[in-house]
Protein backbone atom coordinates (compact mmCIF):
# COMPACT_ATOMS: atom_id res chain seq x y z
CA UNK A 1 0.00 0.00 0.00
CA UNK A 2 1.45 3.33 -0.80
CA UNK A 3 0.22 5.41 1.73
CA UNK A 4 1.02 9.04 0.24
CA UNK A 5 -0.93 8.22 -2.92
CA UNK A 6 -3.96 6.37 -1.28
CA UNK A 7 -4.44 9.34 0.82
CA UNK A 8 -3.29 12.00 -1.52
CA UNK A 9 -6.36 14.29 -0.47
CA UNK A 10 -5.07 14.51 2.80
CA UNK A 11 -2.22 16.75 4.45
CA UNK A 12 0.04 14.16 7.17
CA UNK A 13 0.14 15.54 10.27
CA UNK A 14 3.73 15.16 11.74
CA UNK A 15 4.46 14.37 15.67
CA UNK A 16 4.92 17.18 18.01
CA UNK A 17 7.91 16.59 20.11
CA UNK A 18 7.92 20.28 21.30
CA UNK A 19 11.15 22.33 20.07
CA UNK A 20 14.13 20.95 22.57
CA UNK A 21 13.09 17.42 23.05
CA UNK A 22 14.84 15.60 26.21
CA UNK A 23 14.82 12.03 24.28
CA UNK A 24 13.62 12.02 20.85
CA UNK A 25 13.03 8.69 19.45
CA UNK A 26 14.85 7.22 15.99
CA UNK A 27 11.48 6.15 14.28
CA UNK A 28 11.80 4.45 10.68
CA UNK A 29 11.03 6.53 7.98
CA UNK A 30 7.56 3.99 7.51
CA UNK A 31 6.91 4.29 10.83
CA UNK A 32 7.06 7.91 10.77
CA UNK A 33 4.99 8.26 7.38
CA UNK A 34 2.36 5.32 8.34
CA UNK A 35 1.62 7.74 12.05
CA UNK A 36 1.61 10.64 10.20
CA UNK A 37 -1.24 9.69 7.93
CA UNK A 38 -2.81 8.04 10.83
CA UNK A 39 -2.91 11.64 12.75
CA UNK A 40 -4.41 13.16 9.93
CA UNK A 41 -7.08 10.32 9.71
CA UNK A 42 -8.11 10.08 13.36
CA UNK A 43 -7.98 14.26 13.10
CA UNK A 44 -10.70 13.83 10.71
CA UNK A 45 -12.45 11.17 12.18
CA UNK A 46 -12.68 9.17 8.69
CA UNK A 47 -13.37 5.15 9.27
CA UNK A 48 -13.37 4.07 5.91
CA UNK A 49 -11.70 0.99 4.44
CA UNK A 50 -8.70 2.94 3.12
CA UNK A 51 -8.48 4.04 7.42
CA UNK A 52 -8.96 0.27 8.45
CA UNK A 53 -6.02 -0.65 6.19
CA UNK A 54 -3.74 2.20 7.47
CA UNK A 55 -4.18 0.77 11.03
CA UNK A 56 -3.35 -2.19 9.99
CA UNK A 57 0.33 -0.80 9.06
CA UNK A 58 0.46 1.47 12.27
CA UNK A 59 -0.13 -2.14 14.09
CA UNK A 60 2.21 -4.27 12.48
CA UNK A 61 4.80 -1.33 13.35
CA UNK A 62 3.60 -1.41 17.26
CA UNK A 63 0.77 -3.27 18.39
CA UNK A 64 0.70 -1.77 21.42
CA UNK A 65 -1.05 1.14 20.20
CA UNK A 66 -4.23 0.88 21.71
CA UNK A 67 -5.03 4.37 19.97
CA UNK A 68 -5.32 2.26 17.06
CA UNK A 69 -6.64 -0.16 18.44
CA UNK A 70 -9.56 1.47 19.32
CA UNK A 71 -10.18 3.35 16.08
CA UNK A 72 -9.60 0.43 14.38
CA UNK A 73 -12.84 -1.01 16.11
CA UNK A 74 -14.67 1.97 15.52
CA UNK A 75 -14.07 1.81 11.88
CA UNK A 76 -15.34 -1.85 11.69
CA UNK A 77 -18.56 -0.86 13.06
CA UNK A 78 -18.85 1.91 10.60
CA UNK A 79 -18.22 -0.28 7.74
CA UNK A 80 -20.56 -3.22 8.44
CA UNK A 81 -23.23 -0.46 9.07
CA UNK A 82 -26.03 0.03 6.85
CA UNK A 83 -25.71 3.55 5.52
CA UNK A 84 -29.82 3.52 4.81
CA UNK A 85 -30.95 1.25 8.21
CA UNK A 86 -31.57 2.33 11.62
CA UNK A 87 -29.95 -0.80 12.79
CA UNK A 88 -27.48 -1.36 15.74
CA UNK A 89 -24.14 -0.63 15.33
CA UNK A 90 -22.18 -3.74 15.08
CA UNK A 91 -19.75 -5.85 13.46
CA UNK A 92 -20.30 -8.86 10.87
CA UNK A 93 -19.23 -12.19 12.21
CA UNK A 94 -16.60 -12.16 8.83
CA UNK A 95 -15.26 -9.79 9.56
CA UNK A 96 -15.01 -10.52 13.50
CA UNK A 97 -13.43 -13.93 12.31
CA UNK A 98 -11.04 -11.97 10.14
CA UNK A 99 -9.84 -9.28 12.49
CA UNK A 100 -8.90 -12.12 15.65
CA UNK A 101 -6.97 -13.89 13.05
CA UNK A 102 -4.82 -10.57 12.58
CA UNK A 103 -4.85 -9.99 16.43
CA UNK A 104 -3.55 -13.78 16.54
CA UNK A 105 -0.34 -13.18 14.05
CA UNK A 106 0.63 -10.53 15.42
CA UNK A 107 0.16 -11.32 19.54
CA UNK A 108 2.60 -14.48 18.35
CA UNK A 109 5.74 -12.35 19.03
CA UNK A 110 3.65 -10.21 21.42
CA UNK A 111 1.75 -12.91 24.00
CA UNK A 112 1.53 -10.05 27.07
CA UNK A 113 0.23 -7.40 25.50
CA UNK A 114 -3.32 -5.99 26.73
CA UNK A 115 -3.95 -4.37 23.74
CA UNK A 116 -4.60 -7.49 21.67
CA UNK A 117 -6.23 -9.14 24.22
CA UNK A 118 -8.98 -6.33 24.96
CA UNK A 119 -9.23 -5.99 20.99
CA UNK A 120 -10.19 -10.14 21.07
CA UNK A 121 -12.07 -9.42 24.36
CA UNK A 122 -14.70 -6.79 22.07
CA UNK A 123 -14.71 -8.39 19.27
CA UNK A 124 -16.25 -11.89 21.04
CA UNK A 125 -18.14 -9.62 23.23
CA UNK A 126 -20.11 -9.49 20.09
CA UNK A 127 -19.88 -13.36 18.61
CA UNK A 128 -21.21 -14.64 21.75
CA UNK A 129 -24.27 -12.70 21.11
CA UNK A 130 -24.80 -14.90 18.21
CA UNK A 131 -26.34 -18.43 18.18
CA UNK A 132 -23.24 -20.81 17.82
CA UNK A 133 -21.42 -19.06 21.05
CA UNK A 134 -20.78 -22.42 22.83
CA UNK A 135 -18.56 -22.80 19.52
CA UNK A 136 -17.06 -19.86 19.44
CA UNK A 137 -16.49 -19.60 23.01
CA UNK A 138 -14.43 -23.58 22.50
CA UNK A 139 -12.27 -22.21 19.44
CA UNK A 140 -11.31 -19.31 21.61
CA UNK A 141 -10.32 -21.49 24.42
CA UNK A 142 -8.39 -23.26 22.07
CA UNK A 143 -6.68 -20.68 21.14
CA UNK A 144 -5.94 -19.83 24.60
CA UNK A 145 -4.72 -22.92 25.37
CA UNK A 146 -2.16 -22.97 22.69
CA UNK A 147 -0.66 -19.24 24.20
CA UNK A 148 -0.35 -20.97 27.53
CA UNK A 149 1.11 -23.76 25.79
CA UNK A 150 4.12 -21.38 25.26
CA UNK A 151 4.03 -19.69 28.88
CA UNK A 152 1.70 -21.63 31.45
CA UNK A 153 1.55 -18.53 33.46
CA UNK A 154 0.48 -15.82 30.98
CA UNK A 155 -1.46 -13.62 33.15
CA UNK A 156 -3.25 -12.08 30.12
CA UNK A 157 -4.37 -15.50 28.82
CA UNK A 158 -5.34 -17.17 32.33
CA UNK A 159 -7.74 -13.93 32.73
CA UNK A 160 -9.45 -13.76 29.18
CA UNK A 161 -10.24 -17.52 29.80
CA UNK A 162 -11.73 -17.05 32.67
CA UNK A 163 -13.74 -13.77 30.97
CA UNK A 164 -15.11 -16.54 28.65
CA UNK A 165 -15.90 -18.87 30.66
CA UNK A 166 -18.03 -16.27 33.08
CA UNK A 167 -19.72 -15.25 30.05
CA UNK A 168 -21.18 -18.15 28.76
CA UNK A 169 -21.68 -19.84 32.05
CA UNK A 170 -22.53 -23.05 30.94
CA UNK A 171 -22.21 -26.09 33.29
CA UNK A 172 -20.07 -28.03 31.17
CA UNK A 173 -17.50 -25.09 30.21
CA UNK A 174 -17.14 -24.77 33.94
CA UNK A 175 -16.55 -28.89 34.49
CA UNK A 176 -14.24 -29.03 31.31
CA UNK A 177 -12.52 -26.43 32.86
CA UNK A 178 -11.84 -27.76 36.38
CA UNK A 179 -10.34 -31.06 33.85
CA UNK A 180 -8.26 -28.45 32.05
CA UNK A 181 -6.82 -27.18 35.25
CA UNK A 182 -6.10 -30.64 36.51
CA UNK A 183 -4.22 -30.99 32.96
CA UNK A 184 -2.20 -27.96 33.41
CA UNK A 185 -1.28 -28.80 37.48
CA UNK A 186 -0.21 -32.26 36.32
CA UNK A 187 2.12 -30.71 33.80
CA UNK A 188 3.42 -28.40 36.18
CA UNK A 189 2.59 -28.96 39.79
CA UNK A 190 3.86 -25.57 40.78
CA UNK A 191 1.65 -23.92 38.73
CA UNK A 192 -0.05 -21.32 40.51
CA UNK A 193 -1.96 -20.20 38.30
CA UNK A 194 -3.51 -23.40 37.03
CA UNK A 195 -3.90 -23.85 40.85
CA UNK A 196 -6.33 -20.82 41.09
CA UNK A 197 -7.76 -21.81 37.60
CA UNK A 198 -9.27 -24.60 39.61
CA UNK A 199 -10.45 -22.54 42.58
CA UNK A 200 -12.38 -20.19 40.18
CA UNK A 201 -13.68 -23.04 38.36
CA UNK A 202 -14.86 -24.59 41.24
CA UNK A 203 -15.99 -21.89 43.14
CA UNK A 204 -18.13 -19.97 40.35
CA UNK A 205 -19.30 -23.14 38.64
CA UNK A 206 -20.49 -24.16 41.63
CA UNK A 207 -22.72 -20.81 41.80
CA UNK A 208 -23.24 -21.31 37.78
CA UNK A 209 -24.59 -24.89 38.68
CA UNK A 210 -26.70 -24.37 41.70
CA UNK A 211 -28.86 -21.56 39.49
CA UNK A 212 -26.78 -18.79 41.45
CA UNK A 213 -27.00 -19.83 45.13
CA UNK A 214 -24.28 -17.49 46.52
CA UNK A 215 -23.46 -18.97 49.69
CA UNK A 216 -19.98 -17.50 49.20
CA UNK A 217 -18.40 -21.65 49.83
CA UNK A 218 -18.23 -24.85 48.11
CA UNK A 219 -20.75 -27.57 49.29
CA UNK A 220 -19.45 -30.20 51.83
CA UNK A 221 -19.29 -32.57 49.79
CA UNK A 222 -17.39 -30.78 47.07
CA UNK A 223 -15.01 -29.25 49.72
CA UNK A 224 -14.30 -32.90 50.38
CA UNK A 225 -12.95 -33.69 47.08
CA UNK A 226 -10.56 -30.25 46.60
CA UNK A 227 -9.13 -31.01 50.16
CA UNK A 228 -8.13 -34.21 49.50
CA UNK A 229 -7.33 -33.58 45.86
CA UNK A 230 -5.16 -30.75 47.37
CA UNK A 231 -3.66 -33.15 50.24
CA UNK A 232 -2.82 -35.82 47.08
CA UNK A 233 -1.26 -32.59 45.22
CA UNK A 234 1.33 -31.93 48.29
CA UNK A 235 2.35 -35.65 48.65
CA UNK A 236 3.37 -35.42 44.97
CA UNK A 237 5.94 -32.01 46.07
CA UNK A 238 5.46 -31.26 50.13
CA UNK A 239 7.89 -28.53 49.10
CA UNK A 240 5.76 -27.01 46.70
CA UNK A 241 3.43 -24.27 48.32
CA UNK A 242 0.76 -24.17 45.76
CA UNK A 243 -1.17 -27.14 47.27
CA UNK A 244 -1.03 -26.25 50.48
CA UNK A 245 -2.25 -22.69 50.16
CA UNK A 246 -5.29 -24.56 48.47
CA UNK A 247 -5.71 -27.02 51.38
CA UNK A 248 -5.71 -24.30 53.22
CA UNK A 249 -8.54 -21.90 51.37
CA UNK A 250 -10.94 -24.94 50.78
CA UNK A 251 -10.32 -25.66 54.62
CA UNK A 252 -10.59 -22.13 56.15
CA UNK A 253 -13.78 -21.57 54.03
CA UNK A 254 -15.57 -24.43 55.64
CA UNK A 255 -14.87 -23.14 58.99
CA UNK A 256 -15.50 -19.58 58.43
CA UNK A 257 -19.23 -21.20 56.96
CA UNK A 258 -19.92 -23.00 60.19
CA UNK A 259 -19.28 -20.61 62.45
CA UNK A 260 -22.30 -18.71 61.06
CA UNK A 261 -26.04 -19.70 61.76
CA UNK A 262 -27.15 -21.42 58.50
CA UNK A 263 -23.82 -23.47 58.76
CA UNK A 264 -23.85 -24.92 62.51
CA UNK A 265 -25.47 -28.36 61.12
CA UNK A 266 -22.13 -28.88 59.33
CA UNK A 267 -19.95 -28.63 62.02
CA UNK A 268 -19.11 -31.76 63.14
CA UNK A 269 -18.39 -33.12 59.34
CA UNK A 270 -16.10 -29.81 58.84
CA UNK A 271 -14.47 -30.85 61.71
CA UNK A 272 -14.12 -34.25 60.70
CA UNK A 273 -12.35 -33.30 57.70
CA UNK A 274 -10.00 -30.95 59.17
CA UNK A 275 -9.08 -33.34 61.71
CA UNK A 276 -8.65 -35.82 58.80
CA UNK A 277 -6.61 -33.84 56.82
CA UNK A 278 -4.33 -32.58 59.91
CA UNK A 279 -3.69 -36.66 60.31
CA UNK A 280 -2.55 -37.31 56.57
CA UNK A 281 0.18 -34.20 56.61
CA UNK A 282 1.58 -35.24 60.42
CA UNK A 283 1.82 -39.25 58.35
CA UNK A 284 3.27 -37.44 55.59
CA UNK A 285 5.99 -35.35 57.55
CA UNK A 286 6.73 -38.90 59.59
CA UNK A 287 6.79 -40.55 56.79
CA UNK A 288 9.77 -39.25 53.52
CA UNK A 289 9.52 -40.51 50.47
CA UNK A 290 12.52 -41.78 48.19
CA UNK A 291 11.93 -38.23 46.42
CA UNK A 292 11.88 -36.12 48.93
CA UNK A 293 13.72 -37.61 51.86
CA UNK A 294 13.53 -36.42 55.85
CA UNK A 295 14.29 -33.74 56.53
CA UNK A 296 12.05 -30.14 57.93
CA UNK A 297 9.71 -29.04 54.60
CA UNK A 298 8.88 -25.22 55.99
CA UNK A 299 5.59 -25.34 53.36
CA UNK A 300 4.76 -28.83 55.15
CA UNK A 301 5.25 -27.28 58.71
CA UNK A 302 3.63 -24.10 57.67
CA UNK A 303 0.28 -25.70 56.74
CA UNK A 304 0.09 -27.67 59.34
CA UNK A 305 0.63 -24.98 61.81
CA UNK A 306 -2.30 -23.52 59.97
CA UNK A 307 -4.76 -25.96 60.79
CA UNK A 308 -3.36 -27.27 64.51
CA UNK A 309 -4.43 -23.30 65.24
CA UNK A 310 -7.22 -23.98 63.43
CA UNK A 311 -9.04 -27.23 64.95
CA UNK A 312 -7.88 -25.24 68.35
CA UNK A 313 -8.07 -27.39 71.24
CA UNK A 314 -5.44 -27.62 74.22
CA UNK A 315 -3.70 -30.68 72.45
CA UNK A 316 -3.19 -28.95 69.22
CA UNK A 317 -2.25 -25.84 70.24
CA UNK A 318 0.32 -27.22 71.83
CA UNK A 319 1.87 -28.80 69.00
CA UNK A 320 1.26 -25.77 66.77
CA UNK A 321 3.31 -23.76 69.34
CA UNK A 322 6.20 -26.67 69.55
CA UNK A 323 6.33 -26.88 66.00
CA UNK A 324 6.45 -22.98 65.54
CA UNK A 325 9.20 -23.06 67.36
CA UNK A 326 10.75 -25.44 64.59
CA UNK A 327 10.06 -23.07 61.87
CA UNK A 328 11.83 -20.31 63.95
CA UNK A 329 14.80 -22.18 63.17
CA UNK A 330 13.66 -23.61 60.17
CA UNK A 331 12.42 -20.77 58.20
CA UNK A 332 15.36 -17.87 59.38
CA UNK A 333 13.23 -15.25 57.36
CA UNK A 334 9.98 -15.13 59.04
CA UNK A 335 11.96 -15.82 62.41
CA UNK A 336 10.28 -12.75 63.87
CA UNK A 337 6.91 -14.12 62.32
CA UNK A 338 6.93 -17.30 64.00
CA UNK A 339 7.84 -15.65 67.00
CA UNK A 340 4.87 -13.12 66.74
CA UNK A 341 2.48 -16.75 65.75
CA UNK A 342 3.96 -18.19 69.33
CA UNK A 343 2.84 -15.59 71.50
CA UNK A 344 -0.71 -15.74 69.86
CA UNK A 345 -0.67 -19.58 70.40
CA UNK A 346 0.21 -18.59 73.87
CA UNK A 347 -2.90 -16.37 74.59
CA UNK A 348 -5.03 -18.96 72.91
CA UNK A 349 -3.43 -22.13 75.07
CA UNK A 350 -4.59 -19.41 78.23
CA UNK A 351 -8.06 -19.11 77.38
CA UNK A 352 -8.26 -22.99 76.68
CA UNK A 353 -6.95 -24.07 80.33
CA UNK A 354 -8.95 -21.66 81.91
Amino acid sequence: MNIPDVFSDIDPISQSDGPEPACAITYTPEFVEAHDYLRAVLKADERSERAFALTTICLKFNPANYTCWHFRRRCLVALCTPKDSDARATINVERIDTDLEFADKLGGTNPKNYQLWYHRRALLEIRFKGDERIQVAQKELGYVDKILGDDNKNYHAWSHRQWIIRTINQPQLWSAEIEYSHSKILLDPRNNSAWNQRWFATHEGEIAVNSGMKLGKLSFEKAEEEANYAVCGAQVDPFNESPWRYLIGVLMEQCRWVQREEGADDKDKVNGLLRDCVAKIKDMNDSPTEDYPAGPCVSLMSALVDLLETVGDKTSLEEAKNMMGELVVEDPVRRKYWHKRQSTVLVLLGKVSE
